[in-house]
């Protein structure tokens, strides 16, 4: 399927009815965010809005799964590198994850006014797309990218609708960091 987006959303529609026949929490939501994005090979430290699309099931008071598919906007940077025989060229780099599948396993703290901690590991599989350019010439590609996740968060549960705040920091290979700190909002069945 070409969008994933319709996959994702198909598959809740397909899940919906078998979840809400079990004991435990079904959550669908969706997450907006900030990504930070640093990589010291190229020069780049920047932010980029994050939107995710969520699924998240609690089988167990302490004890979840989450699902989700996302993307970022762009990252920017400029650099000056030297030339040869003399002189300088301004870069401009240009980059953003045009996908981002996520699933993770959450443990959770839940307390009985409503509000519960959250903590996680999870792997992601995104997407890179790159544009680096002088004004004149550009190189341009992309790149899949497995990672693991770590996860920290607090939720507040109302009767259906419950709000998180959480931060994820990914583990890239040497040289990049990203991170993610995000606002969701679950509707529960």
């Amino acid at each position: 399927m070409k969008n994933p987006a319709i996959a994702l959303a198909l598959l809740v529609m397909a899940v919906a009815p078998a979840v809400h026949a079990q004991d435990g929490n079904a959550y669908y939501g969706v997450s907006l965010g900030e990504f930070n994005y640093s990589d010291t090979d190229v020069a780049v430290d920047d932010t980029a809005s994050s939107w995710k699309l969520m699924i998240n099931y609690q089988f167990l008071d302490h004890l979840a799964v989450e699902g989700a598919y996302g993307q970022t906007s762009d990252f920017h940077s400029t650099f000056t590198v030297p030339t040869f025989p003399v002189g300088t060229v301004d870069l401009d780099f240009k980059a953003d994850y045009t996908r981002i599948f996520m699933i993770r396993m959450l443990g959770i703290i839940p307390f009985k006014s409503g509000l519960s901690l959250m903590g996680g590991l999870g792997y992601s599989q995104m997407k890179f797309e790159f544009n680096l350019t002088d004004g004149q010439s550009s190189i341009s590609g992309d790149q899949d990218e497995n990672n693991l996740g770590y996860y920290a968060g607090v939720q507040y549960d109302f009767d259906h609708f419950a709000m998180r705040l959480g931060y994820e920091m990914f583990d890239l290979d040497s040289g990049r960091d990203a991170n993610e700190t995000m606002l969701s909002f679950f509707y529960k069945l």
